[in-house]
């Protein structure tokens, strides 16, 4: 099955619990993130789910200082960040972002994050996954 890298298509792979496939075509594809993709497809134990989170509540790790995890050159960034700006004001359907679930720290989607605040969001989507818990009793 072949996706697009839009939130529109990831919504689709939702419901058809295709997440995870989802989630490995587009970090796998153009402008990925291998150092999300490849931990990720290394457990069958995740679990997956597609939710809109507030922009504000996600810890960003990536950005224009040296505070973040990921330092990015500033005039780096922001080339990206416009360039991301101009498309959505033009209709873009950018991709949701990567939030890891427990710790809400957005591993991929920096950049978007940033252009969507710009632009007015304060809500978007986010792929979010954590571990799955142990069976720890009847029913399970």
């Amino acid at each position: 099955m072949r996706f697009a890298p839009t939130s529109a298509s990831a919504r689709e792979a939702h419901a058809a619990g295709e997440l995870a496939a989802w989630s490995q075509e587009y970090l796998r594809g153009d402008g990925g993130n291998l150092g999300v993709a490849r931990p990720l497809s290394e457990r069958d134990d995740d679990v997956y789910v597609l939710a809109e989170v507030r922009l504000d509540d996600i810890n960003a790790i990536s950005g224009p200082d040296e505070q973040y995890d990921w330092p990015i050159d500033p005039a780096q960034f922001e080339q990206k960040v416009t360039a991301m700006m101009r498309a959505l004001m033009d209709g873009w359907d950018p991709a949701p972002l990567f939030v890891h679930e427990p710790t809400l720290r957005l591993v991929d989607g920096n950049h978007r994050r940033e252009a969507l605040l710009r632009t007015g969001r304060s809500v978007y989507w986010a792929v979010m996954w954590r571990r799955r818990p142990p069976a720890n009793g009847r029913g399970q």
